[in-house]
């Protein structure tokens, strides 16, 4: 998104002097032929691939960042996905070399390149955050001068399992020097197996001991829930509940994206509106850009009304016979090409090695893991806490028209942009916004450390008397108080369990609202989304999700959980509020 032209004059002087080291090579560097249609990184309006155009200045903010050298150099990134080809024409010379990991037994150990001719996703994430940049071929990344790691998690011999996860967060050779961690992967469950509260603090003591104590910065995909939920090839989420438009599956759901130390990223499209996929959530963090389908009705008649809306431009498996670019149409649509970028037919690029169709949360996640490189390129000694409180506070309130989602009886289920008690944006479609790189380089280059975390643990109210759900007009509630000295919330983490019975799949009768001692109401989970609740419970219970929405409010005091029958009117309660649990986390 463009900023003033004299915006420049606020680098700090440490980062001029990186300017002033890289401009002049900038300059004797050849460009990248395919820049002009990576409307995330520049933005003025023009044509890309798609049949409409991007609204002027729906970008990541980058501006004269790479102008001045700040390209994320010396910033390793790891990318937990499917396999990177890493000898990619466009990736080769930002790939540290034997700094991957291939899972698949009967491989080499560090060349993680797909087999399979529909492994491109991993190479298209990788791309988005750190293609070479001005190498005169294809594209350029958020990043182009960071250091790139694949990991393949989803490779040739199965899926992800916790001990992928856990070698390529933290505990592998290869990702002890990862200051970012991609991962463009998740889901939209139709059940919930919630973390307990020794498996949260399993994954966050050592994801918080990773730089040195630092923390690696782990950037992950909200999910791609709005609707639909997928299950064995169906979609689970009816049209009743689509069409009540609050979400289908709340990124919450995903039990990692409520770890504290995870961005969780939502997706914005080339109109400046949330990406029609993109999963919502009090979980959410930030959003990035992530487009939509990229398509264009002179080749491609696949039905959808934001087909043909801008994807995200990046690299693809090399050659015509693999990957989105040719292997993906013929196979998915039967169809040559969807836009002027597929088929060794194309007059913009015929190598096939580069593709206009990478979207969802899954293309979101790796710009802003791209703007994080630039980040800590600015200032290394940022704590993962430090990188996503400068994310958030630099973000950028996209679609501020954002309308209020209400039931037929008038019942607020999903508000649009609210205001928290510390005077903080935040949405359930956006989280604090879209990213602002250099905003956030700026904030990053004079940033005070945020001080010690104050964690109040987790602390649980379960009645004798458990309440009686009852309508908006009578909700049950439960509160608890924090003591700890938390002056400023970074996060909140919560529970509960219920012994109200729902229909799987039908419409969610029940609303969840967290109050904070200040007054500030955060939709944990609207009703009318899908029924998906913990599997081993009888009741709509769910163990473990996130709100994010009370960014700097006072942490101390009375928080409320509000749970209502959005529907009942005046018949007789159908369960109790049972448990409620809570963890505030801050400074």
């Amino acid at each position: 998104m463009r900023h003033p032209i004299d915006k420049k004059t606020t680098l700090s002087l440490a980062l001029l002097a990186i300017a002033c080291s890289g401009a002049a090579q900038a300059q004797a560097q050849q460009g990248d032929p395919l820049y002009r249609y990576q409307w995330h990184l520049m933005n003025y309006g023009q044509s890309v691939l798609g049949d409409s155009k991007p609204a002027f200045a729906v970008d990541l903010g980058i501006d004269d960042l790479h102008d001045y050298n700040v390209r994320g150099k010396g910033v390793v990134v790891g990318v937990l996905d499917e396999g990177v080809e890493i000898a990619h024409p466009d990736l080769a010379a930002n790939m540290v070399p034997n700094g991957s990991r291939n899972f698949d037994p009967g491989r080499p150990l560090h060349d993680p390149t797909p087999t399979s001719p529909g492994g491109s996703h991993g190479t298209a994430v990788a791309g988005i955050i750190g293609a070479v940049g001005w190498n005169g071929i294809g594209v350029r990344g958020v990043a182009p001068a960071a250091r790139l790691k694949s990991f393949n998690g989803f490779g040739e011999s199965g899926g992800l399992s916790e001990d992928k996860i856990v070698y390529s967060w933290w505990d592998g050779a290869e990702s002890k020097d990862v200051a970012v961690s991609n991962n463009s992967w998740g889901g939209s469950p139709a059940f919930v197996l919630g973390l307990t509260q020794d498996q949260v603090a399993a994954y966050e003591r050592p994801m918080s001991a990773t730089r040195n104590g630092l923390g690696t910065v782990y950037v992950k995909a909200a999910g791609n829930g709005y609707a639909s939920v997928p299950f064995f090839g169906f979609n689970m989420c009816g049209q009743d509940v689509i069409d009540y438009n609050v979400g289908c599956s709340q990124t919450g759901l995903d039990q990692r994206n409520n770890l504290f130390n995870v961005i969780t990223v939502a997706a914005v499209n080339a109109a400046g509106k949330r990406s029609s996929y993109s999963s919502p959530g009090a979980a959410l963090w930030v959003s990035g850009l992530g487009g939509e389908y990229g398509h264009q009705r002179k080749y491609s008649n696949v039905a959808g009304a934001t087909r043909v809306d801008p994807a995200i431009v990046t690299t693809d498996l090399t050659g015509c016979a693999k990957g989105f670019n040719n292997y993906l149409p013929k196979n998915a649509w039967n169809l040559e090409r969807v836009n002027d970028l597929d088929s060794a037919q194309s007059t913009i690029d015929d190598s096939c090695n580069y593709t206009g169709m990478m979207n969802g949360t899954s293309a979101a996640s790796p710009t802003v893991a791209g703007v994080t490189a630039l980040v800590l390129q600015a200032n290394p000694k940022l704590s993962f806490r430090d990188v996503k409180y400068i994310l958030a506070a630099t973000a950028r309130k996209v679609d501020p028209g954002q309308p209020a989602v209400k039931h037929p009886n008038g019942t607020l289920l999903v508000p649009g942009w609210v205001t928290n008690a510390a005077g903080r944006p935040f949405s359930n479609w956006y989280g604090y916004g879209l990213v602002d790189a250099t905003a956030a380089v700026t904030r990053a280059g004079t940033f005070k450390p945020l001080p010690a975390l104050v964690d109040s643990g987790w602390q649980q109210v379960q009645p004798a008397s458990a309440p009686a759900i009852g309508s908006p007009a009578a909700p049950a509630t439960l509160k608890i108080s924090i003591a700890s000295a938390v002056r400023k919330v970074e996060s909140i983490q919560l529970g509960w369990t219920t012994d109200y019975a729902i229909t799987s799949g039908a419409p969610l009768p029940l609303q969840f609202v967290l109050i904070s001692p200040s007054g500030t109401r955060s939709h944990v989970m609207p009703a009318m989304s899908y029924g998906s609740g913990d599997l081993f419970s009888p009741g709509y219970s769910i163990p473990f999700i996130a709100s994010n929405a009370f960014l700097d409010e006072p942490g101390q005091g009375v928080w409320t959980l509000e749970v209502a029958d959005v529907p009942l009117a005046d018949a007789a309660s159908k369960g109790a509020l049972q448990s409620f649990k809570i963890r505030v986390l801050g400074h």
